[in-house]
């Protein structure tokens, strides 16, 4: 979905940044439903599945349908503008009203094209008509999650404990050997986007975040990767009071989320515009690398049977046309043709010498070469040491 961000003039205050241990182990058990879609990951997840066991698989099919269908957010619980402690957001989920929790898992299963109001668990306890499509929408995708709809609908109590039980042995089984290391990495990548917030500005700072997203003037639009099913846009008119607040993850990558919620309390209403992205690090490992423009067209050059087997009979003397056509085998013409690009390449040099024409291997090539390799593929001491 395509949203269009209208920025007000004072925006000073408009960007903040945040990060939840909960949501980051929510992140990744989306990874692990879809592992095709995040290539950096694959290792992890391999490394991942390795250490759950039959009764952790079977607690994460319960909750299929809510890892899989979309990054499930449950911010009154688990606030996004903070860092707080897993055991502190564990905690929390224990001790939330049951009636916030299950509001996150109803929203879930009731959204239309990515967009819903969020219903209160009374009203969806009370209508069997909303009953219907959520057991409807959850058996048509996840069919071992409809025990946890039944849950929820009964017993919402239950359904709390159960997911607070599984989530809780995913994080000691799979994500806490990792996350030291993963926490100093998002907070630094907070304090680099920080730093470039209060050189850039909002507007300018935002453009840099990913390709998915483009700013001009006091407008910016997100633009994540289309599903299969394409969304209306949507367009938020930003006030000071208002929010933007980003989320650095290591479990976004190569996709970007944006989600708009208005926040109502007697004050009035304010909007909250979420955006995940991945870590800087995780786009520049992400880039394609861009091979030097000399090795390309050496590789280019040298890698033909022919022109490989003209070189080779270079490397010893010079030669002419002619002497090279009678060694290969083919006509001057052909001979000359393949020359005219190793000569383009810088392979070669050529002189005449009477009525012939003679090559010689340019000395320094395959130095240019072996250079350009090194460059691009680094030294294998250093990758073994790495």
């Amino acid at each position: 979905m395509t949203v269009h961000l209208r920025l007000p003039d004072d925006d000073a205050d408009l960007v903040v940044f945040g990060y939840s241990a909960a949501h980051e182990a929510l992140r990744s058990l989306r990874v692990l439903h879809h592992a095709k879609r995040y290539p950096l990951h694959v290792s992890w997840v391999l490394r991942t599945r390795e250490r759950m066991d039959t009764e952790l698989r079977s607690a994460m099919a319960e909750f299929a349908f809510w890892l899989d269908r979309r990054s499930l957010v449950i911010e009154e619980i688990w606030p996004l503008d903070g860092a707080a402690a897993w055991p502190e957001e564990l905690n929390a989920l224990r001790r939330a009203p049951v009636a916030t929790f299950a509001a996150a898992l109803i929203h879930a299963m009731l959204l239309e094209q990515q967009r819903g109001a969020r219903i209160p668990s009374t009203e969806f306890s009370a209508s069997t008509e909303l009953q219907s499509r959520a057991m409807s929408t959850v058996g048509l995708e996840h069919p071992d999650s409809l025990p946890t709809v039944r849950r929820l609908i009964e017993d919402p109590e239950e359904c709390r404990t159960r997911f607070a039980a599984f989530l809780e042995r995913y994080w000691d089984c799979c994500l806490a050997p990792d996350w030291p290391l993963l926490q100093r990495q998002l907070t630094d990548d907070i304090a680099e986007r920080g730093l470039q917030l209060s050189r850039l500005g909002p507007t300018a700072m935002l453009a840099h975040l990913s390709p998915y997203v483009h700013a001009a003037s006091r407008s910016v639009t997100v633009h994540p990767p289309q599903p299969a099913q394409r969304l209306p846009p949507l367009t938020v008119e930003l006030t000071p009071e208002d929010r933007i607040l980003l989320i650095p993850s290591h479990f976004a990558w190569p996709e970007l989320s944006i989600a708009v919620h208005h926040d109502i309390s007697e004050a009035g209403t304010r909007q909250s515009v979420y955006v995940t992205i991945g870590l800087t690090a995780m786009h520049q490992q992400g880039t394609p690398p861009t091979p030097p423009a000399q090795v390309l067209e050496l590789l280019r050059a040298a890698g033909d049977r022919t022109r490989l087997q003209i070189l080779t009979l270079l490397s010893t003397r010079p030669r002419s046309t002619r002497e090279l056509a009678g060694l290969i085998g083919l006509t001057e013409a052909a001979v000359s043709k393949h020359l005219g690009q190793l000569q383009a390449a810088g392979w070669v040099h050529s002189e005449r010498r009477s009525y012939y024409i003679y090559y010689q291997l340019d000395p320094h090539a395959a130095e240019r070469l072996s250079d350009g390799l090194r460059e691009t593929l680094g030294s294998p001491r250093r990758r073994r040491t790495e």
